[in-house]
């Protein structure tokens, strides 16, 4: 899985439509395709690699089918999180637009930033407005990103004091739990600050981005504490993932320190910004560098990245290619059925 770390695309009205999404998923699978096996021929090549592709070989089984089960629970944690968001829309429809932006988000370079511009002539289709996509793509990002810097500042404060990390590691732990409460504290308040100074026309279009983002914040907590369970999905969705990373550990033969496991987590996810293709060696490297920085042991770990990212990226791509498939299908079947029923006045008049 890959957890949404970009930041929400605004839609516009000429960047979405089906065979065009069609054709960037296309792409990306392939172009991820092509990346593996290059980088399966190298680590085939490499005594050093080859070392760590024979840990993989093996592997125990009965952790690696805990860790696809664990990642599915994820997925469905993402497509709870998009139900509470886009509630009002026909639940078929939304469940298979949480599996399609997954899958871009999986395999495309910064796919996961186009939130619901994904699938936002779908949107569109049911005659949701261009404002309405992007407030719902906003909500959707914020509120899983308020799960991603919350559990980060909780488990590097842990680290910090040496709780499920081994041994304290002071800087590595309070240096990112730092950052996760200043982004927390920053949106947090920001609704606040713009309820009572009011950006004015002046600041231009830092104005607009913040009175925007400052919306958008007021709609995620809404959206948060309206008292319904599949709030909990965005929670799933990226304490599952993790899960998935300690199952392929255990599956090498590796028992974590658990906070230790969390922060280098998301500490390496942060090499998925870089655009490649299913984030194939970027990711790699991202995460296995930051779990050997908090202390984890280098050549399991780097076995144990590898299968979790074959994994994380698979499982999202093929579910959600066929949710993809299925919504393009059900909107284009929606569009014909309004023509069929639509007058013929009407019609010679568009």
């Amino acid at each position: 899985m890959e957890p949404v770390v970009t930041e929400p695309a605004v839609a516009n009205r000429s960047a979405g439509s089906p065979e065009g999404d069609a054709h960037r998923l296309r792409t990306g699978i392939a172009w991820t395709v092509g990346l593996v096996v290059l980088l399966l021929a190298v680590g085939l090549a490499v005594p050093g690699l080859r070392e760590v592709l024979e840990r993989v070989a093996h592997a125990s089984s009965g952790w690696l089918v805990l860790a696809v089960v664990l990642e599915l629970a994820s997925c469905l944690g993402y497509v709870a999180t998009v139900r509470l968001v886009l509630r009002r829309g026909p639940a078929p429809m939304v469940r298979r637009l949480a599996w399609a932006e997954m899958a871009f988000g999986a395999v495309v370079p910064a796919g996961g930033a186009g939130g619901l511009a994904v699938g936002a002539w779908a949107m569109r289709a049911r005659g949701v407005s261009w404002s309405r996509v992007a407030n719902r793509s906003a909500v959707i990002f914020l509120l899983t990103s308020a799960v991603n810097v919350t559990v980060l500042a909780l488990a590097g404060l842990g680290v910090a004091v040496g709780v499920g990390a081994g041994q304290p590691r002071v800087v590595y732990g309070l240096v990112p739990a730092g950052v996760a409460l200043a982004a927390i504290a920053f949106f947090a308040l920001l609704p606040r600050v713009a309820d009572r100074t009011r950006f004015g026309t002046r600041q231009g279009r830092i104005g607009d981005i913040l009175r925007s983002t400052a919306t958008w914040v007021r709609d995620t907590e809404k959206t948060a504490l309206q008292g319904d369970w599949r709030v909990l999905g965005s929670v799933g969705y990226l304490i599952f993932d993790i899960a998935v990373l300690w199952a392929c550990m255990r599956a090498i033969g590796v028992t974590p320190p658990l906070l230790a496991l969390v922060v280098g987590y998301q500490v390496g996810y942060l090499a998925n910004l870089v655009p490649i293709p299913g984030g194939v060696g970027a990711l790699e490297g991202g995460l296995v560098g930051a779990l050997v920085l908090y202390g984890l042991p280098a050549a399991p770990i780097a076995a144990a990245v590898i299968i979790y990212h074959a994994i994380a990226l698979w499982v999202p791509v093929l579910g959600g290619t066929i949710g993809f498939v299925r919504l393009r299908a059900a909107v284009n079947a929606g569009a014909h059925e309004d023509a069929v029923h639509e007058p013929d006045e009407a019609i010679s008049q568009a």
